[in-house]
């Protein structure tokens, strides 16, 4: 038996709530978010979009990893974020390595 191994990396350019900006109007109403939210010009630009996030939320409400990451990388529109590069470059690895594994019509 053949043992192939498919491997790719792909790292968020700052950090990983980028892709929530990037998408950041299909999380309007979610985890506190209003339901004007827009994003920046360019996601992948802002430092501390944790911080961004926590600014938009209503008040009493801060942006909290362990609470509201998953929650939010739940609903937000993986085409839409695709506008963020290095989402992108995810989005086309994923895609990758499972025709890889499962190639159509095989």
């Amino acid at each position: 038996m053949t043992v192939v191994r498919i491997s790719a990396v792909v790292i968020a350019k700052c950090e990983f709530e980028a892709w929530f900006l990037a998408a950041a109007e299909s999380l309007w109403g979610r985890r506190g978010l209003p339901s004007t939210l827009a994003p920046p010009p360019d996601p992948e630009s802002v430092r501390d979009a944790k911080r961004w996030l926590g600014e938009r939320m209503a008040p009493g409400r801060t942006y909290a990893p362990p609470r509201d990451q998953a929650a939010l990388a739940s609903v937000f529109d993986l085409d839409v974020a695709r506008q963020a590069d290095s989402f992108d470059k995810c989005y086309r690895e994923v895609v990758r390595l499972l025709t890889s594994l499962h190639p159509l019509g095989g």
